[in-house]
């Protein structure tokens, strides 16, 4: 009877700590939560966030408003911030655009004042001219940039696009003349008005333009050829071992509360597990590939390397 007693007491000391723990979290949002992004609207990061928002805004049970606040390659979004409380009210939506922001000093903060809580996406990256272009293949624009350097558009400089753009130039021995923008959006319509030779873009923000035959993808700088774009070879397969993509996720001020983290980690994963967005993801090629916040703060601590180096060569910092 006395071992009986005992048990109960355990089973009743264990649910009650465990319910104080999940009442903790669930004091979690009580108030509006601002989700800041560097990118403009119409690019595949501001597509991703309010896609997975529409599922996210009914789990959180209170008002998500997405910000669109672009400029000096996401340093104006970043140091906003980082001016706000870390309490859990403003997120940031993070991209590689991160590491290479931070590397060149554009802000005054470290990697580690970000904490990674969910990657919603990996998205990979193709090389795409007008339809117009005369260059029709990957052996058309290895030859014409030997002839001269072309003009690349890219949306941040010393960003994911540059290094992947310096990456591939420096592989297949060419120069390249780089032209910034402030979104993807713009930089597809400079390559459609004939402003720009070609550029590097995710496949989620052209391939309406692709399909509707004014824009043409000539190879994916993915490990395999993409779902959505079966007859496009990779640049891996051409012989060339470039393979870039564009990670996107979201995260929270360094200080926040580690209960609030995880509440936003849970929330996010059924977001993005919810058929609007697995829909979404497959229509643009992408597999479900999520990272809860320890596997994404490896993965990010691997990328850092990657793009840090990426920067240096490209000659934005020392």
């Amino acid at each position: 009877m006395k071992k009986l007693l005992t048990m109960i007491l355990i089973v009743t000391l264990l649910v009650g700590g465990l319910t104080s723990v999940i009442s903790l979290a669930a004091d979690y949002p009580e108030k509006e939560i601002e989700w800041i992004l560097w990118s403009n609207p119409g690019g595949g990061t501001d597509i991703t966030a309010r896609t997975v928002g529409i599922p996210l805004r009914k789990l959180l049970g209170q008002p998500l408003v997405i910000v669109n606040m672009s400029g000096g390659s996401g340093s104006r979004a970043m140091t906003y911030f980082q001016g706000e409380k870390a309490d859990g009210y403003t997120l940031l939506f993070v991209t590689n655009t991160l590491i290479t922001t931070i590397e060149r000093k554009l802000v005054d903060y470290k990697l580690e004042d970000f904490v990674p809580v969910f990657m919603l996406n990996d998205d990979p990256q193709v090389i795409a001219v007008s339809a117009k272009s005369d260059i029709g293949n990957l052996t058309d624009l290895i030859v014409a940039g030997k002839k001269k350097p072309l003009k690349w558009g890219l949306t941040h400089l010393g960003g994911n696009d540059h290094v992947a753009i310096h990456s591939f130039a420096k592989t297949v021995d060419i120069e390249y003349d780089p032209v910034v923008y402030q979104s993807g959006g713009e930089v597809m319509v400079a390559a459609l008005g004939g402003v720009i030779d070609v550029f590097i873009s995710n496949p989620s923000e052209i391939m309406g333009q692709v399909e509707s035959g004014d824009l043409r993808v000539i190879a994916s700088m993915s490990e395999k050829r993409l779902s959505i774009l079966p007859e496009v070879p990779t640049l891996k397969e051409k012989g060339y071992d470039v393979v870039f993509g564009t990670w996107r996720g979201v995260a929270v001020k360094k200080g926040t509360d580690p209960k609030i983290i995880k509440t936003l980690e849970e929330l996010f994963y059924k977001a993005a597990d919810a058929n609007i967005y697995r829909e979404f993801l497959k229509n643009n090629g992408m597999d479900f590939n999520v990272k809860k916040e320890e596997e994404f703060k490896v993965f990010m601590s691997s990328q850092h390397k990657v793009f840090a180096d990426g920067i240096r060569e490209i000659g934005l910092v020392k």
